[in-house]
């Protein structure tokens, strides 16, 4: 009998045990639920182009329509979207100014910014986009899918506004600060490199594109990372105003310099074999390269500035 009363009074606390156990797992998952369902409801109020949008104030599905402007600071901020519009085939690369390894798991919603797939970005089911002015005509038709905020990248062409332009809208102010910081320290320490070629040497920033040659200007990432060292732009790149304008080919002794930087898909230089690129001083010197210089945010900044130290101080 006694064995008996024991089995049972052991069976019992066993299932107290075991009812406490669930019920305390349960209401754990449940927290953890509710928790997160209340980080996605909660929201903010950002302005954009068209005015105040509502959008979460911790976005977890993003979808961004712009592959290296928006998609760079996106990515520098250490978030990770959903999906992303590519630049193939027109592009140098799918995602300009970005490593492969960064974007090589995020499905693409197309390759035209203008026209991306709407079937695409609702299957992903985000619940923020970002868009840019490209995307106005389509703008109702996103809102309807998720909150879009759309902004317009003339209006933050500094790569540095637009990091805190999306920190802002992200969530991730505290963040913008030691970015720049370290870019800062790198373009510091290039500058020490470079020595009194700051002041000696001159750089041209050309694209080549479809046989068509265009001047770099002052609102592209890669031209404030080369102001931000010092560098000395050739006289003809102070008149380059905002526009896209092919320059002739009897233009291009404008922009001869000590350095000349072609941001071409033509990796092979074979237009130079036109006569008139014969008479440039960087082309005798051998001081024409190739680079991958469209680029749009700090990750592509850095990009720029392991170029310069390649082709500038290793040339020393």
């Amino acid at each position: 009998m006694r064995k008996t009363r024991f089995l049972l009074f052991f069976l019992a606390a066993f299932t107290v045990l075991i009812v406490n156990a669930c019920t305390h797992n349960t209401a754990q998952l449940e927290g953890q639920e509710t928790s997160a369902t209340t980080m996605s409801a909660a929201t903010k109020v950002v302005e954009d182009a068209f005015g105040s949008v509502e959008v979460p104030l911790h976005p977890q599905r993003i979808v961004v329509l712009d592959d290296h402007t928006f998609l760079d600071p996106v990515l520098a901020l250490g978030i990770k979207p959903v999906g992303v519009v590519s630049c193939a085939p027109i592009c140098l690369e799918p995602f300009r100014g970005i490593p492969n390894e960064l974007v090589a798991d995020i499905p693409d919603v197309g390759i035209n910014a203008m026209e991306p797939s709407l079937e695409k970005i609702i299957n992903l089911n985000p619940d923020l986009i970002l868009a840019n002015e490209l995307n106005e005509k389509i703008y109702e038709q996103l809102t309807a899918i998720a909150p879009t905020v759309l902004s317009d990248y003339y209006k933050i062409a500094d790569f540095k506004e637009r990091l805190q332009h999306f920190a802002q809208i992200l969530g991730r102010e505290d963040q913008v600060e030691n970015i720049l910081a370290q870019y800062e320290e790198r373009i510091q320490k290039l500058r020490q490199q470079l020595g009194t070629k700051i002041e000696t040497k001159t750089i041209s920033i050309l694209y080549f594109y479809n046989s068509q040659i265009v001047a770099s200007r002052e609102s592209l990432t890669h031209y404030q990372v080369l102001s931000d060292v010092g560098l000395q732009f050739t006289q003809a790149h102070q008149n380059v105003g905002t526009s896209w304008n092919p320059l002739s080919l009897e233009a291009l002794p404008d922009y001869d310099a000590d350095y000349l930087f072609l941001i071409t898909s033509d990796e092979s230089l074979s237009f130079l074999e036109q006569p008139v690129w014969s008479t440039l001083k960087a082309v005798q010197n051998n001081q024409i390269h190739a680079v991958k210089w469209d680029v749009g945010g700090p990750i592509g900044a850095n990009r720029v500035i392991d170029d310069l130290y390649k082709y500038l101080v290793s040339d020393a």
